[in-house]
């Protein structure tokens, strides 16, 4: 352990000694960043990280020049942990982040404080430094040039992979950026790994639906029904991209055809090409990582959306389908999606449409359920509960802004009692966002700085009592070019229009030869570029199979307190009592805006798991911790060299704040607290980065360094873990 140190130190001090053109410096992944006068955010010198087994923790690396850079890279070292157990450098995907140029923000700009809605540069898609579907090693993302159009800046977003077999304990490794004609900057990284296990198989449904034709239209050729030998090998390369992320890609349906003698009877069903076709996905064998779908929609019966069958017709079939499906054992994961929001009034003017929609899908529901009781609890509205269908429809799915009676349009929608006593009788609650979710309720937009806001719906998700998530679309390219363009104006119109709706990766080039690409030029690779909103749709996941794991070992009400620090509902659009219009109370904020207490939470929640688990080896969180007394140097080794078997601390998630925010304070020298032992006893790991200082600061104080390291490390013996 004492060898760490040493090197930990050693590259402290050769951080702090290096005279560069550029600066480079560690930014939580849950802060977006973005050039101009909106570029507020904390560094950090250290990339300070925590998580479970078979989870991935991210940070980001912000570079920035006075000049120019050519042959920026970066490089991550292997991560040595405890008993010289070892996470290779291999598990680090690096990416440049591609800023994208907002000109009309989402919603015509309504905004509301603290979630501004405005014009400017932000960060989405995320550039691989190396592809991930070539066979051999290809560079795509790096090295890049830092030029004078780039605003002297660019961002290196990194994810690292902890391996399940990884032992519980404290990793450290580098992080080094180099570009041509400069000295190199070292950052240190630290993860700690929890002694806790992510699930491979996922307890949380998922519906994110994904457009073949799409990408058959960038990757095969203009036309819809052209044909490229490649084809399904990209094609797959998206599933793949979405899986990684905990995300169940639906819209494929096995091809099967019922047919009914002359008297409606229906004839026996060959299920062989359907089995064949459906059986990859569920079983897992068509993902790399041999995981399956958590939950899948038939893609067929669907209530209130129109049929050739009659009603006879129609349940035969559909018990033919349930049966069969029970018989194979997959219908535990089996749904079926309903009209798509029945209780949509289109036209607007005309209420009577709405009141057919939701009529059509009552009746189709009720001939589901006559057709076999397996069909009960399998059907998925999208919209709020309504009375027709509600003894019929097993799972309600509402967009975030009408549960409860907080949306903009003041209509009393059902809330918390209702959904509560639905779930009580064996339902469930699954939520769904688009392009409603005005702030503040939290969303996808990409032209917001709080870059937490898609994880935070996973967590509302969670505390509210759902058990999936819905996306309408992953891959909503429309006929115009998702590089350039963001907005479907002509078909959501301006209020709702939203930046990135429906659009959750972007198309890579090939080989540059397909028509009416304009994706970054260097850009040459065969499948998806995933986004930024992404990583933080599969944080918010994680962190929700985490409540779950808390939930089967008992400490279920104790996380839903701790959770309701950060989160007490979705949002409340235009409050009418606060101030002013578009504007409401910071007293009854609906979720945080304080990313430090967020990732404190999630901390605070491994820790009473760990404890609930494992009592004999880690405390009560809710414990006062009783400081130990060191009176020699060598009783000081023997406490650090302890440090080894311990999964990370919990601490209050302090910072320093970069001179770039706008708070007004100055900025405070790590290694000065350090000395006095004040702020680094309560700081530490919040499940992101939550180091000291910056690299300039360390470079005007190399002298404490080794005090620096020594009083943290000592810290996290008095602390937590």
């Amino acid at each position: 352990m004492m060898s760490r140190i040493v090197a930990l130190v050693a590259t402290l001090l050769a951080v702090s000694s290096t005279a560069s053109a550029f600066e480079a410096s560690v930014v939580p992944a849950t802060r977006k960043v973005v050039p101009g006068d909106k570029n507020t955010y904390t560094t950090w010198a250290t990339a300070e990280l925590a998580g479970c087994r078979n989870e991935w923790e991210s940070f980001q690396v912000v570079i920035r020049t006075e000049g120019t850079l050519t042959g920026v890279n970066a490089a991550m070292t292997d991560l040595a942990g405890p008993s010289d157990s070892v996470i290779p450098a291999s598990a680090a995907h690096l990416y440049r982040e591609w800023f994208l140029k907002i000109e009309n923000p989402s919603g015509g700009g309504i905004s509301v404080k603290n979630h501004m809605r405005e014009p400017g540069l932000y960060p989405d898609p995320l550039i691989p430094f190396v592809d991930p579907y070539s066979e051999t090693p290809n560079p795509v993302g790096a090295p890049f040039d830092i030029g004078v159009n780039d605003n002297g800046l660019a961002v290196v977003f990194v994810d690292i992979h902890i391996p399940d077999q990884a032992l519980p304990g404290t990793y450290l490794g580098t992080l080094t950026v180099t570009a041509e004609g400069q000295d190199p900057i070292a950052i240190p990284v630290e993860l700690a790994v929890w002694e806790l296990d992510m699930p491979n198989e996922k307890n949380i449904g998922t519906a994110f639906r994904m457009s073949d034709s799409q990408v058959r239209r960038y990757h095969g050729g203009p036309d819809e029904g052209a044909t490229s030998a490649d084809f399904d090998r990209i094609l797959k390369n998206y599933y793949v991209a979405a899986q990684d992320h905990r995300i169940d890609p639906t819209g494929f349906k096995g091809p099967v055809d019922f047919q009914f003698d002359g008297d409606g009877v229906l004839l026996p069903v060959d299920w062989t090409a359907y089995d064949a076709y459906m059986a990859p996905y569920i079983d897992g064998s068509y993902f790399p990582n041999g995981v399956g779908v958590a939950r899948f929609d038939v893609g067929m019966f669907g209530p209130g959306r129109g049929r050739t069958m009659d009603d006879e017709q129609y349940k035969q079939a559909a018990a033919a389908l349930a049966n069969h499906l029970d018989q194979k054992g997959w219908w535990h994961k089996a749904w079926v999606y309903s009209k798509d929001e029945p209780w949509l009034t289109k036209p607007l003017e005309d209420p009577s449409v709405a009141e057919q929609n939701m009529m059509n899908v009552a009746n189709d529901s009720r001939l589901l359920v006559e057709s076999s009781d397996l069909w009960k609890g399998h059907i998925l509205v999208t919209g709020p509960k309504f009375d027709l269908a509600a003894e019929w429809v097993g799972i309600w799915c509402p967009v975030q802004p009408m549960y409860d009676s907080w949306f903009w349009t003041e209509d009393d929608y059902p809330g918390r009692g209702d959904y509560d006593a639905h779930v009580a009788g064996g339902g469930e609650l699954w939520f769904y966002n688009c392009n409603g979710n005005m702030p503040p309720y939290p969303g996808y937009d990409i032209d917001t700085t709080i870059g937490y806001e898609p994880r935070i719906l996973k967590w509302g998700s969670w505390y509210e009592g759902a058990t999936g998530y819905l996306y309408w679309r992953l891959l909503y390219w429309g006929d115009f070019d998702p590089w350039v363009e963001w907005q479907d104006i002509p078909g959501f119109g301006p209020f709702f229009a939203r930046n990135g709706d429906g659009l959750l990766m972007y198309p890579g080039d090939g080989d540059g030869t397909f028509a009416d690409a304009r994706t970054p030029e260097f850009l040459s690779l065969d499948g998806p570029i995933v986004s930024y909103r992404m990583k933080q749709i599969r944080d918010g996941l994680e962190d929700w199979e985490m409540f779950i794991m808390a939930e089967k070992a008992g400490i279920g009400d104790w996380v839903k307190t701790e959770i309701g620090k950060v989160y007490r509902r979705f949002g409340n659009f235009m409050e009418l009592d606060c101030e002013r219009l578009n504007y409401y109370c910071p007293e009854d904020e609906p979720w945080t805006l304080d990313e430090g207490a967020l990732l404190q939470v999630r901390s605070r929640i491994a820790a009473k798991l760990l404890f609930t688990l494992y009592p004999d080896r880690y405390p009560d969180p809710d414990e006062p911790a009783i400081p130990e007394v060191v009176e020699s140097g060598a009783e000081i080794t023997e406490t650090i060299e302890d440090i080894a078997e311990l999964p990370g601390d919990v601490g209050t998630g302090d910072s320093v704040t970069d001179d770039t925010t706008d708070s007004g304070e100055a900025q405070q020298d790590a290694a000065s607290d350090a000395v006095q032992g004040s702020d680094l006893q309560e700081s530490g790991r919040s499940g992101c980065a939550a180091g000291k200082g910056s690299t300039r600061d360390l470079a005007a104080i190399p002298a404490l360094i080794l005090a620096a390291a020594v009083a943290m490390l000592m810290r996290r013996k008095k602390a937590a873990y």
